[in-house]
């Protein structure tokens, strides 16, 4: 991801297709494309994770309804894609105004190619020129990290030589801070930054130094306007690990954050009820304060924790997180005056941010006091391999969202069940025998959308006219329309419940 939009645009094989801009975004300068995609899909959910350029001809977009249009580009948009650049077809040369109207709105950058470029050569041009420049930076900051070590060895830990060299090497500032913002060490060149408030532009890169799991400290590099921040933040991230190697050969931890972490790591191994409210209260949570926790599960889910403790804490919340395996648990604080309310805005900013990462993202129900947040968690554990997120989710679930399923799944009586689905869409499993379960997904789809066709249709990949013929299908099969005969929810269940046996 250190590439930026204008570069791109510069380049001259880009610049043979003539790319005009329809609609501006962020300044071009100051966009970086991560990775050049191509794709003629509309449902492009959990294909693009942000900062892509994605390439199209338009040509299924632009067929589309116009309302459908503008849901493909607030997809795009909520992806923070980094740009789309469309090479229209056949007659029609000019992109539809209400198109650009939308994406400008929208504030996604929109160019049309008036020019025919072959796609797959430009996207294999400019990735393989990203690709060389991370393998650029990444070889840069392990030549620094083996001086750094070869100095830890030598020398010892001490802090403020190390980060002279890193201010030396890369002609910036670098300091390491506590969570609480208060400079632990720095370089003489981080110093006088700090003390010229009328300096030359700066910006901050920063990366959390994690010991046992808890955020100890952060290393910061104080950078200018002429330094490159994608490539800085590459190389602050590798420096990280030896500088944490330093670091916690002076670090102690304070009695709070030593109970905090002792708290989760109580909820999440199952500990005795009496232990986590006597941590809770060294950790200073208060008896009968609301509370919910939530999972998240990746790859790599320590590399993103300080941004998503930045958006969980976003609403003004307490916040503790605790990292075991490629999973990261958090207890968030919720409001006392209003905790559905600031549980509800909670999800909502986490669909947010977590749109489009390969991450699962599971939040618990509100737990009345901290004795209560283990039971939280197992309710945000239950759902976690509960079929598909629905496109509204994202990778974010919500176990309000699966009241009705966890309760269900907690009755050990699958021949009682059984007969509970045969009683209510027992036909139709019989007439979708030879199908695939075509019907019967189609039918959950349906349910779990609204009843909303338009997005069913989507979601299952099928043309609104076929999705109508399957539910009239459907409803002679089940005895009618359930939105008609008040069986919605029975249904639902009913078809939740198959799809899963």
């Amino acid at each position: 991801m250190l590439i930026t939009l204008s570069e791109i645009m510069a380049d001259p094989l880009m610049r043979s297709a003539k790319p005009r801009l329809l609609a501006a975004g962020t300044v071009e300068s100051e966009v970086y494309v991560r990775w050049v995609h191509t794709s003629e899909l509309v449902q492009l959910v959990g294909l693009i994770h942000g900062a892509e350029l994605l390439l199209t001809t338009g040509e299924s977009v632009l067929k589309l309804p116009f309302e459908e249009q503008r849901e493909y580009l607030e997809t795009l948009a909520e992806c923070h894609v980094a740009a789309l650049v469309i090479e229209t077809v056949g007659p029609r040369r000019q992109l539809p105004p209400e198109f650009v109207a939308a994406a400008a709105e929208l504030e996604l950058p929109l160019y049309q190619l008036q020019e025919t470029v072959p796609f797959v050569a430009l996207a294999e041009k400019i990735n393989t020129r990203i690709v060389s420049e991370q393998a650029s930076v990444l070889q840069q900051a392990d030549a620094i990290s083996q001086q750094l070590a070869q100095h830890l060895a030598v020398t010892g830990p001490a802090l403020v030589p190390l980060l002279e060299m890193i201010d030396n090497q890369l002609q910036l500032g670098a300091e390491i801070v506590n969570p609480g913002g208060e400079v632990i060490a720095a370089s003489q060149r981080a110093v006088v930054q700090r003390l010229q408030e009328n300096g030359p532009a700066q910006f901050d890169v920063t990366v959390d130094l994690y010991i046992g799991g808890d955020t100890a400290a952060r290393l910061v590099l104080h950078a200018q306007a002429q330094h490159h921040r994608q490539r800085l933040e590459l190389m602050a991230e590798r420096l990280g690990s030896i500088v944490t190697l330093a670091f916690s050969q002076h670090y102690r931890p304070s009695a709070q954050q030593a109970a905090s972490s002792a708290l989760l790591q109580s909820i999440v191994n199952t500990g005795g009820e009496n232990y986590v409210v006597h941590r809770a209260a060294e950790a200073q949570i208060a008896a009968g304060v609301p509370l919910c926790m939530l999972v998240l599960q990746g790859v790599d889910v320590s590399r993103g924790r300080a941004e998503l403790e930045r958006h969980l804490r976003a609403g003004g919340q307490r916040v503790f997180t605790y990292v075991q395996g490629h999973r990261l648990y958090a207890l968030c604080i919720l409001d006392p005056v209003a905790p559905r309310r600031s549980r509800a805005e909670l999800v909502q900013r986490l669909r947010a941010a977590l749109r489009g990462e390969q991450l699962e993202c599971c939040v618990g129900p509100i737990a009345l006091d901290v004795s209560r947040a283990r039971w939280s968690l197992r309710q945000a554990e239950s759902i976690e391999s509960w079929g598909a997120a629905s496109g509204d989710e994202g990778p974010v679930r919500d176990a309000l969202d699966y009241a009705l399923q966890r309760l269900v799944a907690q009755l050990d009586e699958p021949e009682k069940l059984r007969e509970f689905i045969a009683e209510q869409i027992g036909e139709l499993l019989d007439a979708d025998g030879d199908k695939d379960g075509q019907l019967l997904k189609t039918l959950e789809a349906w349910l779990a959308s609204g009843c909303h066709a338009t997005e069913t249709a989507a979601r299952l990949y099928v043309e609104r006219q076929t999705l109508h013929k399957r539910l009239a299908k459907i409803f002679a099969l089940i005895g009618g329309d359930p939105r008609v005969n008040g069986r919605v929810l029975p249904v639902h269940l009913a078809a939740w419940l198959a799809l899963r046996d």
